[in-house]
């Protein structure tokens, strides 16, 4: 987490100066589950790096999941469509009768995906656009899926005042574990504190076809050091036996070229 938090410290300091005041401001997917329905700007390449851990404990056995880096990286084509490319590190720390220890590192699979503007916001229609990605059978042996999958999800955001706004996704996904589905849904409300400091709670649940669902509950804060480039933090609580006990991730988003 540390040597993370270090290259975060590093990308932010490399890219700053690259930093214009200019408009549109920086829109992020992350640190909330909930995706944005703003596409990047028509040439502008954006890139939404972070890192995080959850934990999870059942009678003897404590499970900890890292996400040493997380890298979504945007190209905006056009108003109306966006090109995405997401891949991970990832680690897992198995503990047991707090003696025995295992440990696995790896890279997850690469996901190729497009963002496609739908709708824009006008009276009670909200701002709505379409995700999706193709999980490709590549990464290391622990973390590549048995198929290759896939996920999608329908992104809508409303504005409820002048420091208010409501967002909200309805989708699916495919781990490439199994062939079952997990549907899932999120629930953020934001609010804008000043003009660079954000906030944000939210719901969220998965329900897979062959298990009960999984209900969490998280919070966090984002800030803007100049209009194209954002720091957040975030953590968050497992509301059911089936979530993680709890989670905290924090990155560092900027956008180049326009």
């Amino acid at each position: 987490m540390k040597k993370s938090l270090l290259f975060f410290v590093a990308v932010f300091s490399a890219t700053a100066a690259f930093a214009q005041n200019t408009k549109p401001e920086i829109v992020t997917d992350r640190p909330d589950q909930t995706e944005a329905p703003s596409l990047v700007p028509k040439g502008s390449l954006q890139v939404e790096l972070g890192t995080s851990m959850e934990n999870d404990k059942i009678e003897n056995l404590k499970v900890t999941n890292y996400t040493y880096t997380t890298a979504l990286i945007k190209y905006g084509i056009n108003e109306n469509f966006e090109l995405r490319l997401i891949n991970e590190f990832l680690g897992e720390r198995t503990r047991f009768n707090e003696s025995n220890v295992e440990r696995v590192n790896g890279i997850s699979p690469l996901a190729l995906g497009v963002k496609i503007k739908l709708a824009e916001e006008k009276g009670f229609w909200p701002e709505t656009a379409f995700i999706g990605h193709i999980n490709l059978r590549t990464g290391s042996s622990a973390f590549a899926p048995h198929y290759t999958a896939a996920d999608f999800r329908f992104t809508f955001a409303h504005t409820l005042s002048e420091k208010f706004a409501l967002s909200y996704n309805l989708g699916a996904l495919w781990n490439g574990e199994t062939p079952d589905a997990v549907f899932l849904y999120t629930l953020s409300l934001g609010y804008e504190i000043t003009p660079k400091l954000s906030a944000f709670v939210e719901s969220y649940s998965f329900f897979p076809e062959d298990n009960k669902g999984d209900h969490r509950l998280d919070a966090g804060l984002t800030y803007k050091f100049s209009p194209v480039v954002q720091w957040d933090i975030s953590a968050g609580v497992g509301l059911n036996e089936i979530a993680p006990d709890s989670f905290i991730s924090t990155g560092i988003s900027f956008r180049l070229f326009k």
